[in-house]
C-alpha cells in the first residue's frame, strides 16, 4: 500500500511540475511568434492526443517522467520556405532566450504560488524549543541547554523549527561560528542571548543526513501548555501558560503523547506535576479531574502558533520565502560543485516519492510546501549553463547573439555530448543514493 500511495503522489507531482514548466515554454513561443508542433506530458506512445485550432498536438504519454515542446524547425518536414520566423533555431537570439527561460521561470511562479497557498490556509507551528543536548557536542560546547526557545539562527528570525532547520542547513560546508540566538516562550520582547557554535569541525557528511543531530542539538517533544481552561485542575494548581510538563507522579515525560497518557491514566487522583518555568524546575500538586469514560483531565491546551496571512498581506511573504528559499538551494548547488558537501544528498526518483507520500499524509500545507521546494529545485537545476537543460540554450542563444553568427555545428555537437554526460551523471548519482537508502 505504502509503495502505491509513494508512486502516485510522485507521479501526481511529476505532473504538475513538468505541466507548469513546458506550459511556460509553450506561452513564450507562441507570444515570440515560433509555431509549436506537439506539447507532450510524459514519453512514449501517447495515451491520449488532441489537435487544436492551430495544428498542435497536446499528447499524454504513458511514461509520465517528464515531458517537452517541440517547436518547428527547418528541417522539419512542416517547415515551408518563407515561415524562417516561425521556427525556433531561426528567430532572434533574444527570442530563444526569452523562450528558454520561460519554462523554469514558470516554475518559480508555481512555487510562489504554493507558498501563498501555505500562507493562505494556514498552519499549527510548534515552537522551537531545544530538547536533549548530547553531551560533548558541538551545542554542548557552545553552552545550549535543554528548553531554550530559539528565535535566530546567523542573524535570520527563525520563528519555527523548519525554519530553524534552513538557517542551519544554509551553513553545511561551512567554517566559522553558527550563532544560535534564544529567548523567551511568551516573552518576544525579552532579551536574546547569543550561542556561538564552532562548525570547523562540523562533519559533512552527518550534517546532510541530520544536521540537527550532528551538532548535538534535540528538540523538544515535551507538552507545553498553551492556553489553560477556567476553574480546571490546571487552573486551580496555578499552572500557567508556557509551563513545560516535565513529568507526572515522578515518571518522566518526552512527548506530548506520553504526557496525554499519564494524565488520563489518573482520573481524580491527586498527583505532583513537576513543571518547568523560565528555565526553574517546579513540583506542582494537582488534583485531577474525571471526564466520563474514566479519563484523568489536568485543563490545558498544546501551546502551538497559528500561522495564516490573508490573501493580500500573504504575497510580499510568499515572494520573500521563494527568495530564502532559492538562495539555499542555490548555495547548496554550488557547494556540490566546489565539493564542500558530498553528493550523498542528491535524492532520486524514490526519495522524491518517499517525501512526497510522506507530506500528502500530513495534510494540503505540507504537500505544498514540498511542491514548492521541488518547483524551486527544477528551476534552479534547469538554469543551469549546460547543454540539453535551459540554462544551455540561453548560453548559446547567448553567444551567438554577441558574434552575430550562428554557432559551428561541431561545437553544438560537442556541447551536447558535455550536456548528456553531466544529465546521465547526476542521474546515475541519485539513483545510486536512492539504492543505497532502501537497501540501508
Amino acid at each position: 500500500m505504502a509503495l502505491i500511495e509513494s508512486l502516485f503522489a510522485f507521479f501526481v507531482v511529476i505532473l504538475i511540475l513538468v505541466a507548469v514548466h513546458e506550459y511556460g515554454h509553450y506561452a513564450a513561443a507562441r507570444a515570440c511568434g515560433v509555431s509549436v508542433m506537439r506539447f507532450s506530458i510524459g514519453f512514449g506512445r501517447p495515451l491520449v492526443k488532441h489537435v487544436d485550432a492551430r495544428g498542435t498536438e497536446w499528447v499524454l504519454g504513458w511514461l509520465p517522467l517528464g515531458g517537452y515542446v517541440r517547436m518547428l524547425q527547418t528541417d522539419d518536414d512542416e517547415f515551408s520556405e518563407g515561415d524562417e520566423s516561425q521556427t525556433f533555431n531561426r528567430t532572434t537570439a533574444p527570442r530563444r532566450i526569452i523562450i528558454a527561460i520561460a519554462g523554469p521561470l514558470a516554475n518559480l511562479v508555481l512555487a510562489t504560488v504554493a507558498l501563498w497557498g501555505v500562507l493562505l490556509l494556514g498552519s499549527e507551528q510548534p515552537y522551537a524549543v531545544t530538547g536533549e543536548i548530547e553531551p560533548d557536542s558541538i551545542a554542548d560546547r557552545a553552552g545550549l541547554k535543554e528548553g531554550l526557545l530559539i528565535v535566530a539562527v546567523d542573524g535570520r528570525d527563525t520563528p519555527t523549527p523548519a525554519k530553524v532547520g534552513a538557517g542551519i542547513i544554509r551553513r553545511i560546508g561551512d567554517e566559522g561560528e553558527l550563532v544560535i540566538a534564544t529567548g523567551r516562550l511568551g516573552r518576544p520582547d525579552a532579551p536574546r542571548r547569543n550561542y556561538r557554535l564552532d562548525i570547523s569541525e562540523w562533519s559533512t557528511d552527518e550534517a546532510q543526513t541530520s544536521p540537527f543531530e550532528s551538532l548535538g542539538i534535540g528538540f523538544s517533544g515535551k507538552f507545553i501548555v498553551g492556553s489553560v481552561v477556567a476553574e480546571s485542575p490546571a487552573m486551580r494548581a496555578g499552572i500557567r501558560e508556557f509551563d513545560r510538563i516535565l513529568a507526572v507522579d515522578g515518571q518522566p515525560l518526552n512527548s506530548v503523547t506520553e504526557t496525554i497518557d499519564a494524565i488520563a491514566a489518573r482520573p481524580g487522583e491527586s498527583v505532583p506535576v513537576r513543571i518547568d518555568r523560565a528555565g526553574e524546575s517546579r513540583d506542582i500538586l494537582v488534583q485531577l479531574a474525571s471526564q466520563a469514560g474514566g479519563r484523568g483531565i489536568l485543563g490545558v491546551q498544546l501551546a502551538r502558533q497559528h500561522v495564516r496571512f490573508g490573501p493580500l498581506e500573504a504575497v510580499p511573504v510568499a515572494l520573500s520565502e521563494t527568495y530564502e528559499y532559492s538562495g539555499l538551494l542555490i548555495d547548496m548547488i554550488g557547494k556540490l560543485f566546489t565539493r564542500q558537501v558530498d553528493t550523498s544528498g542528491v535524492g532520486g526518483p524514490v526519495a522524491i516519492a518517499t517525501v512526497v507520500r510522506d507530506s500528502a499524509r500530513l495534510g494540503a500545507t505540507y504537500f505544498l510546501q514540498i511542491l514548492a521546494l521541488l518547483s524551486i529545485n527544477l528551476f534552479l537545476i534547469n538554469l543551469l549553463p549546460f547543454p540539453l537543460l535551459d540554462g544551455g540554450h540561453v548560453l548559446m542563444a547567448s553567444v551567438e547573439g554577441v558574434t552575430r553568427r550562428p554557432l559551428p555545428s561541431s561545437v553544438q555537437l560537442v556541447a551536447s555530448v558535455v550536456g548528456i554526460a553531466f544529465i546521465a551523471l547526476l542521474m546515475g548519482i541519485a539513483i545510486y543514493n536512492d539504492v543505497a537508502g532502501l537497501l540501508r
